[in-house]
């Protein structure tokens, strides 16, 4: 089965990164690949998305270090965040098992996606801005 890994370094604590990437309810907010979380039994989840809907079945976390979430019926076996701390940032890695080797590039582009997404994120709450007025599209886009 194929993995897929990707990082990137982001200047804030594991502990508050942890928070943003585990409240599913806010994930549309900042990730720029999911529109919509619908919950539709205890832990099952299901994440509209800009790749087709993601169904959630079980979350296995380590608090403030990793997430892990376990998906059925998707293109994705599982996925999750690594997050190692720095000097001064953390090093925030997303991986990815999946079984059809012909969507590696596709998600190559959509991790490095999420991943700009959570740090122009973090970096906005960082600097002192208010959660609720985040625009996504506005701070990924460029002139």
């Amino acid at each position: 089965m194929p993995k897929l890994e990707r990082k990137i370094e982001i200047e804030s604590t594991p502990e508050k990164i942890y928070k943003i990437v585990i409240d599913g309810l806010n994930t549309p907010k900042w990730n720029p690949i999911v529109t919509a979380i619908i919950t539709i039994e205890d832990e099952k989840i299901q994440l509209e998305t800009d790749i087709g809907g993601i169904t959630i079945i079980n979350t296995e976390t380590d608090e403030n270090k990793s997430v892990t979430w376990h998906m059925d019926k998707s293109d994705m076996n599982s996925m999750g965040y690594i997050l190692t701390p720095k000097q001064e940032s953390t090093e925030v890695k997303i991986w990815t098992e999946f079984d059809n080797k012909k969507l590696l590039k596709l998600y190559k582009k959509e991790s490095d996606s999420v991943l700009t997404g959570l740090k122009n994120y973090v970096d906005f709450i960082e600097k002192g801005g208010n959660p609720d007025l985040y625009k996504k599209w506005e701070v990924l886009t460029t002139p």
